[in-house]
């Protein structure tokens, strides 16, 4: 099994910029199947806000081995955790903004087994991070764990300290991002990252279709792929990136 770790599906007529993008999930399922990809996580795109619906209509449909990552901002009552949980969900997706707040389904959220997909990056937030991980949480970095990418791999400090918090902890992070993080710096800061944590704690995510509030950005499926080659040329590894590392996080049956 190959597995890419974040696809956004979703109804044309739901895109209200750019609604040229198809995000049906038989164009996405197609054009994984074109690249040997056999299982896929859903990932809400950020342009249908935290109502979780489109999602799991989306992944209703699909015939190729999915799972859900719902987003959350305000904490879902547990039934309707439970609910998500029954339809496929492996995860929530949310920022570490406001925590507090979301304290207690945090607590719901582990007694399910779902795992914590972190978006904007951990800077100034590692303790945050640290507490999650001492209660328990498992979690994944989307877009390698930085909300940005303007300082060089090699001696950013904002790295090192998300590897200091990553290894050897149950903390995973995402190569994601493609299109909006510069290939230099995608290459660099991937290279640290397998040196460092191995393929164990990387997974790979196309974005696809990758669609922003001013612009759609869709390249063929094909291409993140050879994104991914560029990123990580070691065949081993990127081939454990695709399959074992995803399948024991998300469930997947290899």
């Amino acid at each position: 099994m190959r597995i890419d770790c974040e696809v956004h599906a979703f109804r044309q007529e739901s895109r209200l910029v750019a609604p040229v993008i198809d995000g049906s999930v038989e164009r996405l399922e197609s054009a994984a199947r074109g690249c040997a990809i056999t299982g896929l996580v859903l990932v809400q795109p950020a342009f249908l806000h935290d109502d979780p619906t489109e999602l799991f209509v989306q992944a209703s449909q699909t015939r190729m081995p999915v799972r859900i990552i719902p987003p959350i901002l305000k904490p879902p009552a547990p039934e309707v955790l439970e609910a998500w949980g029954r339809s496929g969900a492996a995860g929530l997706a949310l920022t570490l903004d406001d925590p507090d707040e979301l304290a207690e389904c945090f607590e719901a959220a582990l007694q399910l087994g779902f795992h914590l997909e972190v978006s904007g990056g951990l800077e100034g937030r590692e303790h945050l991070a640290e507490l999650l991980l001492a209660d328990g949480h498992r979690l994944v970095l989307r877009d390698f764990g930085l909300a940005d990418s303007t300082r060089d791999p090699a001696w950013d400090p904002r790295l090192e300290r998300l590897l200091a918090l990553a290894e050897g902890a149950e903390v995973w992070v995402k190569l994601s991002g493609l299109g909006r993080v510069p290939d230099a710096w995608a290459r660099a800061a991937a290279g640290r990252l397998l040196e460092r944590l191995g393929p164990k704690q990387l997974l790979w995510g196309s974005e696809w279709p990758n669609v922003t509030a001013a612009h759609a950005y869709a390249p063929c499926y094909a291409q993140t792929l050879d994104w991914l080659e560029e990123l990580i040329p070691d065949e081993h590894a990127r081939g454990r990136i695709l399959n074992e590392t995803p399948a024991a996080l998300y469930g997947f049956r290899n």
